[in-house]
């Protein structure tokens, strides 16, 4: 179990039972704990005992705590103090910290655990605080080492009468006197040079080698230079010869010795602080490097003068002479349209702190590149402002892009010309059938007359394929971004588009949701078609449903018809695909494959539910940001 001894001053034996009482209920602690009432009794308690913490009624009848506190810390510096108050407030504690208290509790508030917790943080304030300077009026636990009673004593009684600030210690051997310094904590180290069986010069080292921050300063019985320079070399503070010493002189060596000794250490930390410092900045800085010169990006950046003041390599090898890139605007190696147009986001980067353009530069090294280039103002320490520029070359990109633009034009103008192209001979080849139809209908036979309705059929069949061709090619630039659509409404329209509608029931549920209307449109009108014109019976039931999932809808279409085998259920999606001859049921076997299509431009999915067995099922998962699934007030259609 811990222990720990605890002072108490204060006037009233109800509190200071109050403290003892509190601290005796700590777990893992046994405090021990002494009382005074008044500061004589203070003084020869602290005087005769070292005490872990000392606490301090604010409130004293014949003085102020924080005088009693002013006074301690002049004689004990480093003995952890908390106060005891009434009520403190902001003023009063901050006078109680400034005049060195750890900490202050409110006597009203006290328990065990409180008192216990205040009591351990100022004890580690003090152990983790920096070295003190050994200021006049500080505590000073001084060790003498000495096998000489009457030179310990002549010490002790100098050290007295100049200051009662002192404390001490003595040892008669270095063994002895290195036993007791974990013990003792002296801050200052009198060591003779004549000990028993060896010399203070040779038995410094020791003590050194253990605790390398303890000031020693030897002492001997009389002046000899080489004994002086051996025992500075070895790490003494100073040397002494007992003759010639008086209460001053030892009083100010001890001084100086202790605040060099401290400084030394101080520095000694700093030095070691700094030194890990440095280096974690040399490897940011390594690592900064490396990561520069590894982007394949061209980085760069510029000071206000327009001038390159640092590149990674892959902007240096852009340029024949490497030599004339750092510190220079080297606006000279581009032709001038180009060098007027990047200053001219170097500009704007400087007054408003962010530009981004994409332009074509001819490069020094001969080669034109397409970049997507942003700048980006920032300073330094010191306030210089500068432009960090990271240009990603997208060549391939914009070359690919830009093919592909054309190409995509090229597709749709081909596709918008063969379908007007191709309608022409045939709403000629159907307007001359009607034609003879007409004119010698009663002269052809019956048989000729269905060869004519065959062939009109097979035209508007053609003319229907080559409509959906031309559709399906303008997908990709005919679609249109999210807003709320009202979901029963749409599809009970598309629904009436249909020419066998009135004989089909079609349920949708009454909601709004978050989709790109024409998308949804060109996907439900395709289905819905499909439901009736695939149906094996002249009247039948569809049922719609969608409903939020993460991340968007999920959406099924239901009919009762003959269904589709599973071994078809990829095949349908296929374009020109049709389970049924074209003669017994019209169309060009686009409808699935342009859903397909549509849905996957929106990065969804579609496929057949093959488990469904009374019919046919189309799922739906179509992707939404905002899946936002409402009620609506009022149906817009009745069925």
């Amino acid at each position: 179990m811990d222990k720990r001894h605890v002072l108490i001053i204060d006037d009233s034996p109800d509190d200071i039972e109050l403290i003892e009482r509190s601290l005796g209920k700590v777990a893992d602690f046994c405090y021990q704990i002494d009382s005074a009432t008044q500061p004589d009794e203070l003084w020869q308690c602290l005087k005769k005992s070292h005490y872990d913490c000392l606490l301090i009624d604010y409130h004293l009848p014949s003085t102020s705590g924080l005088e009693i506190l002013k006074s301690v810390r002049k004689e004990f510096a480093c003995l952890p103090v908390v106060v005891l108050t009434g009520q403190a407030n902001e003023l009063q504690a901050a006078n109680l910290i400034k005049a060195g208290a750890q900490d202050y509790i409110n006597k009203a508030r006290i328990s065990g655990e409180r008192l216990h917790e205040v009591i351990s943080e100022a004890i580690a304030r003090v152990q983790t605080a920096p070295s003190r300077n050994l200021l006049p009026g500080t505590q000073c636990n001084v060790l003498i080492i000495d096998d000489n009673p009457d030179d310990i004593e002549f010490c002790v009684r100098s050290l007295k009468r100049k200051s009662k600030r002192y404390r001490y210690q003595s040892a008669s051997s270095g063994e002895e006197g290195l036993s007791l310094i974990d013990s003792f904590l002296p801050d200052c180290v009198i060591l003779d040079h004549s000990l028993p069986g060896t010399t203070g010069v040779d038995f410094l080292p020791q003590i050194l080698s253990v605790y390398p921050h303890l000031p020693i300063i030897i002492m001997t019985g009389q002046g000899n230079e080489l004994i002086a320079v051996e025992a500075m070399k070895r790490g003494a503070e100073n040397y002494l010869i007992k003759s010639e010493l008086d209460a001053d002189t030892l009083d100010k060596n001890i001084t100086a010795a202790v605040r060099k000794k401290q400084l030394e250490h101080e520095l000694s930390k700093k030095e070691r602080v700094l030194t890990k410092k440095q280096q974690e900045l040399n490897d940011a800085y390594a690592f900064q490097d490396l990561v520069f010169d590894s982007l394949p990006d061209y980085v760069f950046v510029k000071d206000h003068e327009f001038r390159i003041v640092r590149a990674n390599q892959p902007f240096l090898d852009l340029y024949p002479d490497k030599s004339k890139v750092i510190g220079y605007t080297t606006v000279e190696d581009y032709p001038q349209d180009e060098a007027d147009a990047f200053l001219a986001k170097d500009r704007e980067a400087f007054d408003v702190g962010l530009s981004e353009t994409l332009e074509t530069i001819t490069f020094p090294n001969g080669e034109v590149r397409i970049l997507s280039t942003q700048k980006k103002r920032f300073e330094n320490a010191s306030g210089e402002v500068f432009i960090l520029g990271v240009a990603n070359d997208v060549t391939e990109r914009e070359t690919t892009l830009r093919a592909l633009q054309k190409s995509n034009y090229d597709l749709e103008q081909f596709a918008y010309v063969a379908s007007h192209d191709l309608k022409s001979p045939l709403n000629g080849i159907k307007k001359l059938v009607s034609w003879i139809e007409e004119d010698h209908h009663d002269e052809l036979s019956k048989e000729a007359l269905q060869h004519f309705t065959m062939i009109k059929s097979r035209v508007d069949r053609m003319s229907r394929l080559l409509t959906d061709l031309l559709e399906y090619a303008r997908v990709n630039t005919k679609l249109s971004d999210n807003e709320s659509v009202n979901f029963h409404e749409i599809c009970h329209y598309l629904h009436g588009l249909n020419e066998f509608s009135d004989d089909f029931v079609l349920k949708v549920p009454e909601v709004e949701v978050q989709l790109p209307r024409v998308a949804l449109q060109l996907v439900m009108m395709n289905l819905i078609g499909n439901a009736i014109k695939h149906h094996d019976k002249s009247t039948g039931q569809i049922e719609i449903d969608i409903l939020p999932c993460p991340g968007g809808y999920n959406l099924t279409v239901t009919d009762d018809g003959p269904g589709i085998a599973p071994e078809y259920a990829d095949k349908v999606f296929e374009m020109f695909q049709t389970l049924q001859p074209r003669d017994e049921v019209e169309g060009s076997g686009m409808g699935l494959a342009m859903v397909k299509k549509v849905v996957e431009y929106y990065s969804g999915r579609v496929a057949l539910d093959t488990n469904y067995v009374a019919g046919c099922k189309v799922a739906l998962f179509w992707p939404s940001k905002d899946n936002t699934f409402n009620l609506c007030k009022q149906a817009g259609v009745t069925v």
